[in-house]
């Protein structure tokens, strides 16, 4: 696997697990997490999952270009870019995601209310969605983020054909 998608892929991977984990701890202390927290907090995985893919690929992409151009990255510059790119794509991803959730929920419900009034909803979603997002997420994001820069930039310095 190449640096760049392994990079990539570990973004998406960190950005999974620390959604459901902010999820599932935001009710740990009422009772026990079962399904339905489960459940809630797959509603945004896609949302964060969008938001953190092309926040790692456009930051891979700043990367290149900075070292064609003989500018040296470190570890916490670039998971602090990361961590820009994905919470300004935040925003974005989960309004895509509400629409065609709506939009699913359209099609799959009986009878359907209107499409205004589901959307009508949508701001209030968005912020708290980023909210919680930027409260919960931002450190440990860092944490998870940091390693994973440290690793794509060793990676990227040293060319080896032996596995990482």
């Amino acid at each position: 696997m190449s640096p760049r998608t392994e990079f990539i892929v570990s973004s998406l991977m960190a950005a999974a697990a620390l959604t459901v984990a902010v999820v599932l701890l935001m009710d740990a202390d009422r009772r026990t997490p079962g399904m339905a927290e489960l459940a809630s907090a797959l509603r945004l995985l896609p949302a964060t999952v969008l938001a953190a893919g092309f926040g790692a690929w456009s930051v891979t992409r700043w990367h290149a270009r900075a070292s064609a151009a003989g500018r040296g990255w470190k570890a916490g510059g670039m998971a602090l870019r990361v961590l820009l790119a994905i919470f300004l794509l935040l925003p974005f991803a989960i309004a895509v995601w509400a629409v065609v959730a709506t939009g699913i929920d359209q099609l799959a419900a009986s009878r359907p209310a209107g499409f205004a009034e589901a959307l009508a909803w949508l701001p209030v979603i968005i912020f708290y969605g980023s909210l919680a997002a930027l409260l919960f997420g931002a450190v440990p994001l860092f944490v998870l983020e940091y390693f994973a820069c440290r690793r794509y930039l060793r990676r990227q310095a040293v060319p080896s054909t032996d596995h990482a």
